[in-house]
């Protein structure tokens, strides 16, 4: 690794602390002699200190889970790259890539990384672009399930499986209309819908197995009116991707997709998630496969 670096450290993230991986990353940076920075910013100053590094052609690198990825990802310059160090509490999206989870051996990989373009998922609200997806967005049940992540105080591994109790006990199917490649709709309650552009979100729970972010397709999964029990038994399933066969899981490849919900109150429409950050819902919302809108090191085949 030859390029200048960047490390955005999330100094809020729960798991990675900031004084204590920094150190860390500066000697690896000084045995290797690569010419390293290193900056937390918050989100108000991200996109500036994004776009300096950029500028100075120097290779960002996201320090942290995937919120960590997906916020740095909103701030890139068409063309630029950024590669994912996965060490925050959800790591899905570097996971997917192949990216080790254990700082040293993600390092080695860091060495020898390859930039690779990847599809993203544009979210537009009013015609108007909200956030780009790198792996999995939703509607519904999952994302209530992140809101109450989000707000607990539990420690991290322990956040998800907390989250989804505490949204069970408020949650239930609600009336949805889906709208895919602007020509196939589709009326019915469902507890989620997911727009997937890899395999794996959550922590792991692989929603749509066969999801490829360089393809050129999205995969938009919907789980159906079952029971609370029955709802439980599929999330117990879909982390071994042995969901797909259930009656009512349904599931579509596709280009595009808009999200209606149905009779909500306007300005309390159902929020979305993506890559465990929230975002307010809407009357409408599409998703759109933008492909090789990334540009993401990934690493080598001999290295992951």
């Amino acid at each position: 690794m030859r390029q200048p670096l960047t490390f955005f450290l999330n100094g809020s993230a729960l798991k990675v602390s900031t004084p204590t991986l920094a150190p860390k990353l500066e000697r690896w940076a000084q045995a290797s002699g690569v010419d390293a920075h290193f900056t937390s910013p918050t989100l108000k100053q991200l996109p500036k200190a994004v776009k300096d590094a950029v500028d100075a052609g120097r290779l960002p690198i996201a320090v942290g889970g995937d919120g960590t990825a997906h916020q740095l990802a909103q701030c890139l310059p068409d063309g630029a790259s950024f590669a994912p160090l996965p060490l925050g509490s959800g790591n899905d999206f570097a996971t997917a890539l192949g990216w080790s989870s254990n700082l040293t051996r993600a390092l080695e990989q860091l060495n020898t990384a390859q930039s690779m373009p990847l599809d993203c998922l544009q979210a537009s609200q009013s015609n108007a672009p909200v956030f780009k997806t790198l792996s999995v967005a939703g509607w519904g049940f999952a994302a209530d399930v992140n809101r109450e992540a989000n707000a607990s105080t539990v420690p991290g591994s322990l956040q998800y499986p907390v989250g989804v109790l505490q949204a069970l006990a408020k949650g239930g199917t609600r009336p949805v209309r889906l709208t895919i490649d602007d020509k196939t709709v589709i009326e019915d309650r469902f507890w989620t819908v997911l727009a997937c552009n890899t395999s794996m979100a959550g922590g792991g729970m692989k929603f749509a197995p066969d999801a490829d972010p360089q393809d050129g397709m999205m995969e938009v999964l919907a789980l159906g009116d079952v029971s609370t029990l029955g709802l439980i038994g599929l999330l117990g399933r879909v982390y071994f991707g042995r969901h797909l066969g259930h009656r009512q899981v349904k599931l579509w490849r596709c280009r595009s997709l808009v999200i209606e919900p149905l009779e909500e109150e306007p300005g309390t429409w159902s929020p979305l998630l993506a890559e465990g950050d929230s975002y307010a819902g809407a009357a409408s919302t599409r998703f759109e496969v933008k492909p090789a809108g990334l540009s993401v090191l990934v690493p080598t085949p001999a290295h992951r």
